[in-house]
């Protein structure tokens, strides 16, 4: 009499395969997981990078801005406590050190300075550092110059930083020009 041999899994080759299974779904979470990380890092950025971008037409508009009622055009383009305007007092519009970005501009319509309202942007904060340059040609009383002179300042550099987290990271995105004003002769 021929015994018939059993046909299936054992319960061991069951397990084994429990185990392999768990092991593939783990790694592709683990990989969708990863991909949405780099997708909010890469939205974060590109946020930044739009702010950034908006600071600086804010303060290139400041420079072309000849309004003294508002206190605007190149004597203003400058943090707060710099460009002294001849009086004892200084022009300079735009807020010193990390500062939180909000929403709205304020009244003047302007980014980066005292008055800017509307809710702050979660995680991003912004610091813009205006520095008066050297002009060879035209030495200044900028404290750049090697040898100063009595020229008024005619440029300056202007570095926007956006700070940003993204998960536990801190990031920056930096934006830098040169302004100057120099006027164009027909």
């Amino acid at each position: 009499m021929k015994v018939k041999s059993e046909a299936g899994f054992t319960y061991i080759d069951v397990m084994c395969a429990f185990v392999i299974l768990t092991v593939g779904i783990l790694a592709l979470l683990s990989a969708i997981a990863g991909g949405v990380l780099q997708s909010n890092a890469q939205q974060q950025q590109l946020s930044a990078k739009q702010i950034a971008t908006s600071t600086m037409e804010s303060i290139m508009s400041v420079k072309e801005t000849a309004d003294p009622l508002r206190r605007l055009g190149w004597n203003a383009v400058g943090n707060v406590g710099s460009n002294p305007d001849g009086t004892g007092g200084f022009s300079g519009i735009f807020l010193n050190g990390l500062q939180p970005v909000t929403a709205g501009a304020g009244l003047d319509q302007i980014f980066g300075t005292a008055d800017d309202n509307g809710a702050a942007i979660a995680g991003m904060q912004r610091r813009i550092v205006i520095t008066d340059q050297c002009d060879l040609d035209r030495p200044s009383p900028a404290p750049t110059c090697a040898t100063p002179n009595t020229f008024p300042v005619m440029i300056r550099l202007v570095q926007v930083t956006i700070t940003y987290s993204v998960g536990t990271i801190q990031r920056q995105e930096v934006s830098t020009t040169v302004l100057t004003n120099y006027a164009v002769a027909n």
